[in-house]
């Protein structure tokens, strides 16, 4: 008796996860659910531990995390997690916007018909899966294929330390309609490529990244991670009460 043929599905990682990745990933998610905050030491120990791995590659992802700003290590004290609150959020999607412009702007002059091809094909692709792992790589593809036909070595190599930011899957797991927004991203780019305009396209992507920014700290402010902005009529009114009592001094 013949056993039936089973179509297997391909697999979604495009690579297998070094020990290093996985604990990369893993204090992230920490810091960005709010399990360890600014000041907290970074316990190596129990995160091997937890992972079932050394110390070694959770010390090998504390460097990408230095790098990111998100940990710095104090002398032989040990390695804690850096000030995380709105502006590391801001600073790095606005300087990670300017420098996938900078890309945007080359290809858009270059119109490399190719290239307008295999973003189409990634486009296309994103729009036709809910698959948020999936949608995940292909916006990832996207950028990719941009920084690749930029054709510029050291560009490629700065976007590359800036890409891995947030865990995972985190941005299309947590913000509302991020599959649409997503999604709706990659269809304006492509677009503003396609038009041949490097300014346009450029100003496309720099606001793209700047949005996924301020939703990332809207949605870290609802979660408790980053306190609620006070009111802007309670810090006028302090504002004025202060001046007022200054006056009075005077």
């Amino acid at each position: 008796m013949t056993a039936a043929r089973v179509g297997l599905p391909k697999p979604k990682l495009t690579f297998v996860p070094s020990s290093a990745d996985v604990a990369s990933d893993y204090i992230r998610t920490l810091v960005f659910t709010g399990v360890l905050r600014g000041g907290n030491k970074v316990p190596i120990e129990e995160i091997a531990q937890v992972l079932n791995i050394s110390r070694q590659p959770v010390r090998e992802a504390l460097i990408e995390l230095s790098h990111d700003g998100l940990v710095q290590t104090d002398g032989r004290r040990g390695t804690f997690v850096a000030d995380f609150g709105p502006s590391t959020i801001r600073d790095h999607y606005e300087l990670y916007g300017l420098l996938q412009s900078f890309a945007v702007r080359r290809v858009t002059q270059d119109h490399d018909p190719n290239v307008l091809a295999a973003l189409h094909a990634i486009e296309a692709e994103a729009r036709s899966t809910v698959d948020v792992a999936e949608v995940t790589r292909l916006a990832t593809e996207f950028t990719r294929v941009i920084n690749r036909s930029a054709d510029n070595t050291r560009l490629r190599l700065v976007i590359k330390t800036m890409t891995r930011f947030t865990p995972g899957e985190y941005y299309l797991n947590n913000i509302p309609d991020a599959l649409k927004r997503s999604r709706t991203g990659l269809r304006a780019q492509l677009r503003a490529i396609e038009a041949g305009d490097p300014d346009a396209a450029a100003a496309v992507s720099l606001k793209t990244w700047h949005t996924t920014g301020e939703e990332l700290i809207k949605h870290l402010r609802s979660t408790g991670v980053f306190p609620d902005q006070p009111p802007a009529t309670t810090r006028t009114a302090t504002t004025r009460t202060a001046t007022t009592r200054t006056t009075n001094r005077s």
